[in-house]
């Protein structure tokens, strides 16, 4: 009866920190997504870099990689569409962790993981990854030099 009652608490828990970490999931997907299309286009070596996100972020484990891609696809689909539209969108999404030094600084290092992906991180990428370093209360240079996304390993 015990083993029941411990598997109810186990399962309880995994849904409380799944519903705490949502918006982190969501602000994660949407700025990835806008960053992935600064430059008009998700290639291949984004994608796997997303996927590698997806893998070592522990706020992220908790999610079912399906629904975090479709969040990251939804996103993609409103950016290309209307990028500034979009962007003012992804920015407040985004702008809830300002106060949180350890999620912005996380948020914006998977940012410059997906951009450097393809081996060139462009112009326009680093103008967003500037406006969200801007919008999380970030210095741009400090976070560009910690590339490293996992935390606790």
């Amino acid at each position: 009866m015990s083993s029941i009652f411990r598997a109810a608490r186990a399962s309880l828990a995994e849904k409380v920190k799944r519903h705490r970490n949502k918006p982190f999931l969501e602000a994660m997907m949407a700025a990835t997504a806008l960053l992935a299309l600064a430059d008009e286009e998700i290639v291949l070596s984004e994608r796997l870099a997303l996927d590698y996100i997806l893998e070592n972020v522990k706020e992220l484990k908790v999610f079912d990689v399906h629904q975090a891609v479709n969040l990251f696809r939804d996103y993609g689909n409103e950016v290309q569409q209307d990028f500034n539209k979009a962007k003012e969108k992804v920015l407040n999404t985004v702008a809830k962790f300002s106060g949180d030094q350890q999620k912005a600084a996380l948020l914006v290092r998977a940012c410059i993981l997906i951009a450097k992906a393809d081996g060139n991180f462009s112009e326009p990428e680093q103008k967003v990854v500037d406006e969200l370093c801007r919008v999380l209360c970030l210095e741009s240079a400090k976070v560009c030099k910690f590339e490293e996304i996992v935390e606790g390993e």
